[in-house]
């Protein structure tokens, strides 16, 4: 995905250097610590997580707190001695990854533009239609009442997201929409709405790919348009 990105966005019409900075979620690759939380729900009792929606929602979101860490610190890392700045910050992800970097996009001013990959803004419809497929209320034990509290604060979907005044975090955004029309993990009904109705006002960018037939993958295509989306919007002028 890197690669792709990094060959599709940058040429010699670009302005700017292009650092793409790489990292597991937490509880994934490198940073697992109990495979458990990871798992979704079954029909087999021995495999089934019970708390998914929980332990779904709070990777997610701490890991878009680790894209704002990252935020805090690179520059200092990179640049001990001021000599380069970053002038743009931005987040792709692509599914779980995706979740987080709607999130990130929605909570953190200092990122301006995003790539959310097959994944979802609205974390209670997603979560309901994969709850109605194993016939499971919205309700405790599978969905805490504290926890659809966070989500009706945290969530992109509960914010100012249509409106245009400073109350939206998306405005003045760049904002690259990919998704697969048969995707059946994150549907793409589940997002239409939040995205159709997205504002990112005269300054900002909204661009959408849902590419028929496709499923819960990332395509070369997607790829190819994320590539051009950055060196496009991002690294020129």
């Amino acid at each position: 995905m890197t690669k792709v990105i990094l060959e599709s966005s940058c040429n010699a019409n670009n302005t700017y250097d292009l650092a793409i900075v790489t990292f597991d979620h937490r509880n994934h690759g490198s940073r697992v610590r109990d495979p458990n939380p990871n798992r979704g729900w079954s029909r087999n009792p021995e495999v089934s997580n019970e708390r998914h929606a929980l332990d779904m929602y709070a990777i997610q979101t701490g890991t878009a707190a680790d894209v704002s860490f990252l935020i805090d610190f690179l520059p200092a890392y990179l640049f001990p001695t001021g000599k380069r700045s970053i002038k743009t910050w931005g987040v792709a992800g692509k599914s779980l990854g995706g979740h987080s970097a709607w999130l990130a996009l929605g909570q953190d001013e200092r990122i301006s533009f995003g790539i959310p990959i097959i994944a979802c803004p609205d974390y209670l419809k997603l979560m309901e239609k994969r709850a109605s497929r194993f016939s499971l209320p919205i309700a405790p034990p599978y969905f805490p009442a504290s926890l659809i509290e966070l989500v009706r604060r945290r969530d992109p979907v509960m914010k100012a997201f249509d409106r245009v005044d400073d109350a939206n975090p998306y405005l003045g955004k760049k904002v690259l929409v990919l998704s697969g029309g048969a995707d059946k993990l994150v549907p793409w009904e589940a997002s239409r709405e939040f995205v159709e109705k997205l504002t990112v006002g005269l300054s900002g960018v909204k661009k959408v790919l849902v590419v028929e037939g496709v499923g819960h993958e990332c395509t070369p295509e997607m790829l190819a348009t994320a590539g051009q989306f950055v060196g496009e919007e991002i690294l020129s002028d």
